[in-house]
């Protein structure tokens, strides 16, 4: 496809006391040949409101965020000319550069697509520049005792200096070893932590508890004592820590002579939830991000492979889920959407891809949290496999998302076959005690003019489509049950009786107040509120920073500064398994977007897991951070 000859840019006025908010699109032709007949499309976060009528527009067609508008019968756009037309209302005010628009194309009159260079969305028409670098919130500071540690060890006793040493000589016959070899290889290609003539360090068994580890530190050597693989990795991740650091700012971090560090985690779950529906990730790109979480010291993947948005996973009794519902594009079953342009975006992963992920995890000490989000959120498996709809279904409900008719039916007969199928194949790639089935923001309304769905809510005895999950997930748990697996869900999946306590993992992600109410209930949860530890989020109410803002904004020390077992009761705190971040990649099709919002705030929630409340010290996370390596590029140089 040629270059863009046309342009469009965009505005943003808010409300005012005399005026209503307006959204201005400029479509401006560049070419040299007039333009007629012609469709705009575009994309991005926000959604209009398709009940009220564009100014100098007409409303085509709108599914979730994108939109197709064509300008006044008989327009024609001369070279240099422009075509201006005004959105008055959106599902939410925009609030940052990220939400408006982020791509757009022409759709000619013999449907042919023309590419349309979008420029950013200026405030009140005035313009500025984006946030893009890593944001470190907060001074240079000298680490306590010069230990740049993250997340902080629970017992740190040490004394003198060695000149940082050429690297760390580890027995390469020890299972350790060879992992944090690897390890160091995709982290640090260029900075080598290994040597065979460094500093030697000795491992040696002890009774000590899962994930725990002891460094002894003399001046001629270092002992790593661990029970357990990830108790002796975490040893080695420890010092590699530590040795970075005094390298790199030999005046202020130091490489111990004398001491101990003894070390175990605050908490089981120190989980990172990664959302490859919005944005599709491709392999390599999970295997440094698994890095990054080992390095973190977090043991818990969360794959969230399923949504609106596309469907991610092969699965071989379904081909078309994965060669229909894994990609988007115009005139495809799923449109373009979060930033895709004209040609086809997407793909899906293969069963080898996702076994050979599950064994890297494995060698970093991190398990893998699948998710298959059902009954809501399933736009794109229903637009792959339209079948599973109910055809007596002759009403229409939006998500909360804006999207039509998302949600699987579980009075559809081939629906619950349909599901328990593709959990017999996750169950067979992954071997994970906790399989995450959705279960969050299925709208009140859905299947309401379903004869099918009204047939079972009378046999069921229950009212709407809260019943009806409910009794979907009761399914569900217990064939995971059977299967010795451990049900997880978002916190909806308590509702009406769903998901029960026993054999249950629920993420509490609405607000603070959900993880103490479910733990009074009896499940065990893990924290994850929106307002604190959705790293989407952006970082500071900024229109220039980029993310989103409708849980609020939470800057690194907001982030760090969260108690999850406020609100707790004493007897409760046993349930909180505990903690998650949370990254959801509408707004991060741009990787420089990721790179700003999830570090250091990825650390910031791993220090929370792992290192005991009284241990923790802002001033000292926030000296340490700027050590910690980024997936889409490295803080800077000291």
């Amino acid at each position: 496809m040629t270059a863009p000859t046309t342009r469009l840019d965009l505005a943003w006025w808010p409300k005012t006391a005399d005026e209503p908010p307006r959204y201005v699109f400029t479509l401006v032709n560049h070419g040299a040949e007039p333009l007629a007949g012609f469709v705009l499309a575009w994309n991005g976060h926000c959604k209009i409101d398709p009940a009220t009528p564009l100014e100098n527009a007409t409303l085509l067609r709108r599914i979730s965020n994108y939109t197709e508008a064509a300008p006044p019968p008989g327009f024609v756009l001369p070279p240099g000319g422009t075509w201006r037309f005004t959105v008055r209302r959106l599902n939410v005010p925009l609030r940052h550069w990220t939400e408006a628009a982020q791509a757009a194309f022409l759709i000619a009159h013999d449907g042919s697509l023309r590419a349309v260079e979008v420029g950013l969305c200026t405030p009140a028409g005035t313009p500025g520049t984006p946030r893009l670098g890593l944001h470190l919130d907060f001074p240079d500071a000298t680490p306590s005792d010069g230990l740049a540690i993250i997340p902080w060890p629970r017992h740190v006793d040490v004394s003198g200096t060695l000149t940082p040493p050429n690297g760390l000589a580890i027995d390469p016959t020890h299972p350790a070893a060879t992992r944090f070899a690897a390890l160091c290889r995709r982290l640090f290609p260029t900075e080598p932590l290994l040597d065979p003539t460094g500093l030697p360090v000795h491992h040696a068994a002890a009774d000590l508890p899962p994930e725990a580890y002891r460094l002894r530190f003399a001046p001629t050597a270092v002992t790593l004592e661990a029970g357990s693989p990830s108790g002796h990795l975490y040893g080695l991740i420890t010092l590699g820590q530590i040795l970075r650091a005094a390298r790199r700012a030999p005046t202020r971090c130091r490489f111990p002579a004398h001491g101990t560090i003894e070390d175990a985690p605050h908490h089981p779950w120190r989980g990172a939830h990664l959302d490859v529906a919005r944005q599709f990730y491709p392999p390599a790109e999970l295997a440094d991000f698994l890095a990054i979480l080992a390095w973190n010291k977090l043991n818990r993947f969360h794959l969230h492979l399923t949504d609106d948005e596309a469907w991610r996973l092969d699965i071989a009794a379904y081909p078309d889920l994965a060669r229909l519902g894994a990609w988007r594009g115009h005139g495809l079953p799923v449109p373009p959407l979060l930033g895709s342009g004209t040609e086809p975006h997407g793909g899906a992963y293969g069963k080898n891809d996702l076994r050979a992920l599950v064994a890297l995890a494995h060698s970093l000490a991190i398990e893998i949290v699948p998710e298959i989000d059902v009954p809501g959120h399933s736009y794109a498996a229903l637009a792959a496999l339209p079948w599973l709809r109910d055809p007596g279904e002759n009403g229409e409900y939006w998500s909360i998302q804006s999207f039509p008719n998302n949600s699987l039916n579980p009075a559809v007969p081939a629906m619950v076959p349909f599901v328990e199928t593709v959990l017999a194949e996750l169950l067979d790639i992954f071997p994970s005690p906790w399989i995450h089935i959705g279960a969050d923001e299925v709208p009140d309304d859905a299947w309401a003019t379903s004869p099918l769905a009204r047939a079972r809510l009378a046999a069921l005895g229950g009212r709407g489509a809260s019943a009806l999950q409910a009794d979907l997930l009761r399914h569900l748990q217990r064939l995971l049950r059977r299967a010795g697996r451990i049900t997880t869900a978002w916190d909806e999946g308590a509702n009406a009786g769903g998901i029960a306590p026993d054999g249950a993992l629920l993420m509490a992600w609405q607000d603070a107040t959900v993880g103490p109410r479910l733990a009074a209930a009896g499940y065990d949860v893990v924290v994850a509120p929106a307002q604190r530890y959705y790293l989407n989020m952006a970082l500071a109410p900024d229109w220039w920073e980029p993310g989103a803002s409708w849980a609020g904004h939470a800057s690194t020390a907001d982030t760090y500064a969260f108690d999850p077992a406020a609100g707790f009761a004493a007897a409760d705190l046993p349930r909180l398994a505990g903690v998650q971040c949370c990254i959801w990649s509408e707004q991060l099709h741009d990787r420089r977007v990721f790179h700003r919002l999830v570090f250091p705030r990825l650390s910031a929630v791993a220090e929370t897991g792992w290192t005991a409340p009284t241990r923790k010290s802002w001033p000292r996370f926030a000296a340490a951070a700027r050590f910690m390596p980024a997936l889409y590029g490295q803080p800077e140089d000291m």
